[in-house]
């Protein structure tokens, strides 16, 4: 479960990563794109849950990355499928529950880290995490370069102390009434200060939360706002 740390520097990632032991990989000939709009991962470690859009532009390509998918060991499995249009391309929800043994956002969330982009185009997977540390940045892709191969890494510092302030002023243009109010009363409580005034279990007691539904609320949050922060394409546009 991610939380705020004495430190008030965090670091923003972004690689592109070829995925060698997942599906991702199987698809680099397919004309495609996989965007991620929303995750689950499973504390206990069993399984991690994807929500996204599939764009494909032929019925054959379609037919081909679904078998992949279905076939692949990473995939426990399609709990959902849905064309969002008629004729091609075509864009297609679906819901995957994947191992979270080899899961790159299963690794970042073990090691503090906030899944702000995940888009697989053929064969290669474009992530963006958010991580604590310098270490825990270094840690993670020590992690999954023994499973892949790590390219094109950029680092940007980002420092919550400068950042909530001013986003917090235009958060009624980024949040969900609900996550407005959550942020808010996190960010008065002072859950937000360096160090925090309030624990994560108390400020969920305070807001009638379980401790795992408002950590999902604070990552959706910030996903959002470092989204804007960054200029990064919603992934399910």
């Amino acid at each position: 479960m991610w939380l705020f740390t004495k430190r008030s520097e965090y670091n923003y990632i972004e690689f592109d990563y070829e995925h060698l032991t997942d599906w991702t990989i199987k698809t680099s000939d397919i004309d495609h794109t996989f965007n991620v709009f929303n995750t689950y991962v499973d504390a206990s470690r069993d399984y991690v849950l994807e929500f996204a859009v599939l764009k494909v532009w032929s019925k054959a390509d379609l037919r081909r990355i679904m078998n992949i998918i279905s076939r692949h060991r990473n995939i426990k499995a399609i709990l959902g499928i849905k064309p969002l249009n008629y004729g091609y391309p075509k864009n297609i929800q679906i819901v995957l529950k994947g191992d979270a043994g080899d899961s790159t956002r299963y690794m970042a969330h073990v090691l503090g880290g906030i899944e702000v982009k995940a888009v697989y185009e053929n064969g290669i997977e474009h992530w963006g995490f958010i991580f604590p540390s310098k270490s825990s940045t270094s840690a993670f892709i020590d992690m999954i370069s023994r499973n892949g191969n790590v390219n094109h890494v950029n680092v940007d510092k980002i420092n919550i102390n400068d950042l909530m302030p001013a986003v917090m002023s235009k958060a009624l243009l980024l949040l969900s009434p609900r996550e407005l109010r959550i942020m808010r009363h996190a960010y008065r409580r002072g859950f937000f200060e360096i160090p925090r005034r309030i624990k994560l279990d108390e400020l969920a007691k305070e807001l009638g939360l379980s401790k795992a539904t408002l950590d999902e609320y604070i990552r959706n949050s910030l996903n959002k706002i470092i989204r804007t922060l960054f200029n990064i394409e919603d992934n399910n546009s």
